[in-house]
């Protein structure tokens, strides 16, 4: 197995972390960097000595990628599957899916090493505990999670995305973001609830956007859409075919064999919109695709990155044999899919930056942020338009130069579904205006929840407390509001419809 230099500094420094007494480590590399090879070949350097390996998982596709890349260098792996009873006690490499592995408490095997494939997820941390004694390698794109502070000693990071991009091994991303307002979204266990989601993009409004702006810049490319869940996956399948484009849906509910074909079919080029919701987030390689839509708000860096990472491989083969920065990036530049193209209708850009902004990871304790993410802006040039970071000087696509004096406010991009201010309020002025009307003024999203919460905080701390209970908003949010009340100044006129 040939590796990538990145990939060697990877697996060296994992073999440093274990002789310096780091027993469970981090390994990250971003989506389309190859992890699944630096484990597979620290499986294999750890059959040739005889160790008994565990590799986990937790989706059918990564199972299958990882057989596929250890059966090329000659290993047989004994697979721990539902349909499988007995397990052959002898073999050094296994691999299973973290659920039947847990259903399987008799199970006899003592593996000296675990890898755990996707080890942002939190429901790998029994088999932690189960195994205590065991070295570990946690793989993941994003080491984000209350666990690793608790599980892991050590991360290992030794290459990110812009430099993948700048060395050639990952295509640029051209980004737009359409501007929205997202207030009406509710926050459970840290993300934006099914329900309120659906309420949000469910809207004829919102399918047609997606429509339009896909023709404006990604007509014709194979893309993936990330959407809420199983209801919108086939609404927005649907609003793409009565728009005369061919597109097809797999979710939770679609059988092996239909998904088998229809992703096969994507592949060969049959249809040329996918839609889904969050089965392809993980494990799922296909580089011909040209867009990405996130049809979908989130608070998960970790689901925004993964989502955004399936359009990031360059075409296969175009890389083979070429040793150079400079080889890669011309064979890229010359290719048919010199970037791929990301459709943000969740204003995701403005929570979690840019998908290629650098992003050092670290083991910290939960309550510390991983990283901040840096703004964004709009290309100045009327034919690009596309997202650029709020510091760059010039367009890396187009070469478009930033004036100076230029504004650097967040701008989206797309289409603005403007909402109105309800008849009932127009001609009152703001600060006449009752905290029920308020409620209703936010909730027609004529006016952001942030300016809502400047007026509510110059009203007092009671009126603070009174509106945090008709909304459910929990400690942290009322602490917040209340050190902000010097920050409580807003423009007092009259509404206008």
């Amino acid at each position: 197995m040939q590796l990538r230099t990145y990939q060697s500094e990877s697996i060296f420094h994992l073999r440093e972390g274990f002789a310096n007494k780091h027993q469970r480590q981090v390994l990250t590399l971003p989506t389309g960097a190859g992890k699944t090879v630096v484990f597979c070949e620290m499986a294999r350097m750890a059959h040739t000595k005889g160790t008994v390996t565990l590799i986990l998982t937790d989706r059918t596709e990564l199972f299958k990628q990882t057989i596929k890349s250890l059966n090329r260098v000659g290993i047989t792996v004994e697979e721990i599957s539902p349909n499988k009873k007995n397990i052959y006690d002898g073999a050094t490499i296994y691999l299973g899916m973290v659920e039947t592995l847990k259903r399987r408490k008799n199970l006899s095997i003592e593996p000296n090493l675990i890898i755990i494939d996707e080890s942002h997820k939190g429901n790998f941390t029994s088999i932690l505990e189960k195994y205590p004694d065991a070295k570990v390698i946690g793989a993941t794109a994003t080491p984000v999670g209350k666990h690793f502070f608790k599980y892991y000693q050590n991360i290992v990071q030794v290459i990110d995305v812009p430099e993948l991009v700048s060395s050639g091994y990952l295509v640029k991303c051209k980004a737009y973001q359409m501007q929205d307002d997202f207030s009406d979204l509710e926050t459970k266990s840290g993300e934006y609830t099914d329900y309120s989601l659906l309420s949000h993009f469910d809207k004829a409004v919102l399918y047609d956007g997606v429509i339009d702006w896909w023709n404006k810049y990604a007509f014709g490319l194979k893309t993936i859409c990330f959407n809420v869940n199983i209801e919108h996956t086939i609404k927005t399948h649907q609003a793409f075919v009565a728009a005369g484009i061919s597109s097809e849906y797999v979710t939770s509910k679609t059988p092996k064999e239909e998904r088998d074909r229809i992703l096969a079919a994507f592949t060969a080029g049959h249809f040329q919109v996918l839609n889904n919701c969050g089965i392809l987030t993980t494990g799922y390689d296909e580089p011909t695709i040209g867009c990405v839509i996130m049809n979908r708000a989130t608070k998960s860096l970790p689901l925004f990155l993964q989502c955004v990472g399936r359009g990031s491989r360059a075409l296969p083969g175009i890389l083979d044999g070429l040793n150079t920065n400079e080889q890669r990036l011309a064979a890229i530049a010359s290719s048919a899919k010199p970037h791929f193209i990301l459709l943000d209708f969740g204003m995701n850009h403005d929570r979690h930056g840019m998908w290629n902004e650098p992003r050092l990871w670290k083991l910290k304790e939960p309550k510390e942020k991983q990283e901040t993410s840096a703004p964004v802006k709009k290309c100045g040039n009327e034919e690009c338009e596309c997202l650029v970071p709020i510091s760059a000087k010039e367009c890396s696509f187009c070469g478009y130069t930033f004036q100076i004096s230029e504004s650097t406010t967040k701008e989206g991009i797309m289409v603005e579904v403007t909402p109105k201010v309800p008849s009932g309020l127009v001609g009152r002025r703001i600060s006449d205006l009752t905290i029920d009307q308020l409620i209703e003024l936010e909730k027609s999203k004529a006016y952001k929840s942030t300016f809502i919460w400047r007026v509510i905080r110059s009203m007092g701390k009671d009126t603070i407390m009174y509106y945090a209970g008709i909304k459910g908003y929990k400690k942290g949010w009322i602490e917040r509001q209340l050190d902000g009340m010097d920050d409580c100044e807003y423009t007092d006129y009259k509404l206008v419809g």
